[in-house]
């Protein structure tokens, strides 16, 4: 199971500070950096706090932005304006190169895409099957407006179909789906942890599994959002017990505070708790890294 609900980009030049924010992945955007050395220095300095570390890939730049990128210590490579399966291809394929050239695990580094036009909304499925490589996808809504000749407002979402088919040709892929709810997913700025919270929410139950964004305030509230809550642990732990208790008495549904309890409901609770043992082990995992950093 991929926990990867935070995922904050920063600039390589303002990336010292990035792992103390507690982020499960970080992605370094490498605008004005000219050398490797400073990029892998970045990606070190960023996975002190245990976050996967990316960087993101610039279209027009891609094989130089992979060349000083790929190193031992990255995680994988945000594409953030992909318009074809050719693209991720081209992409993955240097990154084949790129691996065995310097000793990285050979399919190891993931990818993240971004798609930025209505013709790579009309192909996601497509452009999922171009790679094996693919972790998680997503819009670019900022880019998919501008190819639309969309006029944001905040008032209006314009993408929830979009949204939708990502959601459900990523998932069917067995690929997380990223975004955040209208307007900040495509209007994004600084807000209050109650607002960004209450729309990390809305994402999660349209079928999002994490965001990335370029705001340290949105960290807290959206691993909120898309970590069960010890009361929804509760809840989904009676289910299990009081639906195998049923089960040994030889009936399939059974009454629990006041609802029936089936075979669907048993195996939502499933899932509910191995998402929370697996986000409690991401926690886990930074909170080390960052007490071995005191040590």
């Amino acid at each position: 199971m991929l926990i990867r609900r935070s995922n904050l980009l920063v600039v390589v030049g303002d990336a010292t500070d990035a792992w103390r924010h507690n982020a499960d992945a970080i992605t370094l955007s490498l605008a004005g950096i000219d050398t490797g050395d400073v990029v892998k220095e970045a990606i070190a300095v960023c996975g002190r706090g245990g976050a996967e570390i990316f960087v993101r890939a610039d279209k027009a730049e891609l094989r130089r932005d992979l060349e000083r990128s790929v190193s031992k210590g990255l995680r994988g490579v945000v594409l953030p304006q992909v318009d074809t399966p050719a693209e991720v291809a081209e992409a993955a394929a240097i990154i084949t190169s790129l691996e065995r050239e310097r000793g990285i695990a050979p399919g190891s580094l993931q990818l993240v895409v971004l798609l930025a036009t209505g013709r790579a909304v009309w192909d996601i499925r497509s452009i999922i099957a171009a790679s094996p490589r693919i972790s998680q996808i997503g819009l670019n809504e900022a880019g998919l407006a501008k190819s639309l000749g969309i006029a944001l407002d905040p008032a209006i979402d314009p993408f929830v179909y979009a949204r939708g088919r990502v959601v459900v040709e990523a998932i069917a892929s067995r690929v997380s789906p990223i975004g955040m709810a209208y307007p900040l997913g495509a209007l994004p700025r600084e807000a209050p942890h109650a607002e960004v919270h209450k729309l990390a929410t809305n994402s999660k139950n349209l079928g999002f599994k994490g965001a990335l964004w370029p705001y340290p305030g949105w960290v807290a509230p959206v691993n909120a959002a898309y970590t069960p809550t010890p009361e929804l642990v509760t809840w989904n732990k009676r289910v299990r017990e009081a639906f195998a208790a049923g089960v040994a008495a030889g009936t399939a549904a059974v009454p629990l505070d006041g609802k029936m309890i089936d075979v669907p409901v048993d195996e939502w609770a499933i899932v509910v708790l191995e998402m929370a043992e697996a986000c409690a082990k991401r926690d886990a995992e930074k909170a080390a890294a960052v007490q071995k950093l005191n040590r």
